[in-house]
């Protein structure tokens, strides 16, 4: 559609608009009374009664005036009724438009009236004419002719309830009229979403009339109208509000539990929810409850608390036990609901995930998760409690399909407690809790995430919340990752403490960010730019370690081979100047000495050596006289031995 096409759209609704507005100011209902007192008899047309002598006009033969500018359009919708003990005559129209006017009423028959204020009888039958005089302008207008019989428009009077007693089944309602030919009256009872008639045949001028089966403690709206039998029936009478008296409670509450384990002391504490009983049920106010508990080995332990909340926080031991709750009003107490609880078994149902409160400026939005592969949720219950004013809270059940609720009744400036449980039959889920006002929502803001871990193909970032106000009110949060050929939206709640983003490419860059969306718009927040590596940790780990294995096996195999080579391809080959023996040998002083000296090899080698072959290689050598001698002293004993 084009802009010029849009436009005449517009003015045309626009026109519209202004046109039904003036048609509606236009309808005004008009309405005009006449009595005996005020018709006049005309003096030239005897059959003709005005209350004004200018509107004595000329009449056919059959009565009707004659030459007269009539309208139907300001005559709309013309009803008239006639009261008998009042004698009088009343009619109503639309008139369309609101300029003001005077109207008249001109009555005229074929013959002559004898009487004016007679005509006005039940009897009576004649033509009426409406007259309207424009107060601007002067112009008179004039309805078409009524043909009017008094005794099918005759009314009877109006009548005044006087008493309305209550039981806590049962109305009784007395009214009082002004005459006494009524033969019958009509009582319409209303409820809030309910309403029936009751017809009276045996009245009076004071009639009684009492209304069994109702339900206590409901309010009742009352009117009554009556009628001669004949006629049209009396307007109804002002309206009366009756409520019924308070009953027993005639149910008992429906409960269900949850424990809680301290796994620092070792103590748990179990918890009782229970609903408030329905309006039918309840019979009355509920002034609180009665709750009762003992070991069910030892009911003799028994403890009982009244409390005026729905739920309850009691400290047990590892044991079953018998619980009993029970509603009791001014009139009496409830039956009560039994519940028998192992403490040593834990069957709690998952707590609710992601609750955050947003705020319109008039109520509290929730909005909550829940794992979908937990037990089957029946119902959620909703507490929320005011920080300063006991009396501002409440509670609230939603079907197991609804993830959202609107809070009411909530107060500008205070701060609110509000926990969700999810109930499942007779178990109930711990609650998840968050504060929130009507001006921020929930008082929670995201300052901002870390990057934890970051690989080829994902990353984590863990997110920082603070309990403060925030500076907008938020309707939620998400988490933003924007890259080259894709861009990722993930909302962001409290009980995510981090997130994960998957499917990444290698080598590739991207930007982190958190994107906040509020009633009058969006914004952006806390930017973070990556970059993914080229490998993995453990990708570079997986091709490093072979290789520094191949290495260092190649090594060892290096050094095994030189010395098992060197020992069978090259041995070592003795050599005897490195030896006593040997020097001896080589350098023996024969000359000096012509002793000569046997040595015994088998005492000198092993028996390892003795396998091998020795060659002993002897030569003259020149040495010093000391040496010659040590070392003749020497071999000399030893051949001697």
């Amino acid at each position: 559609m084009s802009r010029i096409g849009v436009v005449c759209l517009l003015i045309s609704m626009c026109c519209c608009d202004l046109s039904l507005k003036r048609n509606t100011q236009r309808l005004n209902t008009r309405e005009l009374t006449v009595s005996t007192s005020k018709l006049k008899l005309c003096e030239k047309q005897k059959n003709v009664c005005v209350m004004s002598a200018s509107d004595c006009l000329y009449t056919a033969s059959d009565g009707k005036p004659e030459g007269l500018s009539r309208s139907d359009m300001n005559f709309m919708n013309t009803s008239c009724h006639f009261l008998m003990d009042e004698e009088s005559l009343t009619c109503s129209w639309i008139q369309l438009n609101d300029i003001r006017s005077i109207n008249t009423f001109i009555i005229s028959k074929a013959r002559d009236i004898i009487s004016c204020p007679a005509i006005l009888s039940i009897v009576s039958i004649f033509n009426l004419t409406i007259k309207s005089v424009n107060l601007i302008d002067q112009r008179e207008i004039f309805s078409d002719v009524y043909k009017v019989n008094l005794s099918e428009i005759i009314q009877a009077p109006q009548p005044v309830i006087r008493f309305v007693n209550s039981t806590d089944t049962s109305l009784n309602v007395t009214w009082s009229s002004c005459v006494h030919k009524i033969t019958q009256c009509q009582i319409r009872l209303s409820a809030a979403s309910w309403r029936e008639m009751f017809s009276v045949s045996e009245v009076s001028k004071e009639s009684l009339y009492i209304i069994n089966d109702l339900q206590p403690y409901t309010e009742y709206s009352l009117k009554v109208s009556c009628s001669y039998g004949f006629g049209q029936w009396s307007k109804w009478s002002s309206e009366a509000r009756a409520t019924t008296s308070e009953s027993v409670p005639i149910a008992a509450p429906l409960l269900s539990y949850y424990l809680i384990l301290d796994r620092n002391s070792g103590t748990q504490q179990l918890g009782i929810l229970w609903k408030a009983l329905d309006r039918s049920d309840a019979r009355g106010l509920i002034q609180g409850y009665e709750v009762s508990y003992a070991p069910s080995k030892h009911l003799a332990r028994r403890k009982t608390i009244h409390t005026s909340d729905l739920k309850m926080l009691v400290s047990v031991m590892s044991e079953e036990y018998d619980v009993t709750v029970s509603a009791y009003n001014s009139a009496g107490r409830s039956p009560g609901r039994r519940l028998r609880v192992n403490a040593a078994l834990h069957h709690d149902v998952p707590a609710v995930k992601g609750l955050w409160v947003s705020s319109d400026g008039l109520f509290l939005k929730l909005h909550w998760e829940v794992d979908v592969t937990a037990v089957n949720v029946s119902e959620f219950a909703i507490e929320w409690r005011s920080s300063s004013d006991v009396s501002s809270s409440g509670w609230m059940r939603v079907n197991a399909f609804t993830f959202t609720a609107l809070l009411p009744d909530i107060k500008s400036g205070e701060t609110y407690s509000i926990s969700v449980y999810p109930v499942h039959e007779y178990l109930c889920g711990a609650p998840v809790s968050v504060l929130a006002d009507l001006q921020h929502g929930t008082l929670l803001d995201l300052l901002g995430f870390h990057l934890i871990t970051l690989t080829k193909s994902s990353l984590t970032v863990k997110f920082v919340w603070k309990e403060t106000q925030p500076n907008i009110n938020v309707l939620y949060y998400k988490l933003v990752l924007k890259g080259k050929h894709q861009t990722r939206y993930l909302t962001v709640f409290p009980h995510k403490a981090q997130e994960l983003f998957n499917d990444l490419q290698a080598n590739a860059k991207y930007t982190l960010y958190i994107h906040g969306e509020t009633v009058s718009g969006n914004f952006s927040t806390a930017t973070l730019d990556v970059t993914t590596p080229l490998l993995d940790y453990d990708e570079i780990i997986k091709c490093c370690v072979p290789l520094v294995l191949l290495v260092l096996g190649f090594g060892f195999f290096s050094v095994l081979t030189k010395t098992v080579c060197k020992q069978y391809f090259f041995p070592n080959v003795a050599n005897p100047g490195y030896s006593l023996i040997g020097h001896w040998l080589l350098n023996a002083p024969f000359e000096e000495n012509s002793k000569i000296c046997v040595l015994r090899l088998e005492n000198v080698f092993t028996v390892e050596q003795q396998t091998e072959k020795n060659i002993i290689h002897v030569e003259r050598r020149m040495s010093s006289v000391a040496e010659d001698e040590v070392i003749s002293s020497k071999i000399c004993t030893t051949s001697e031995d």
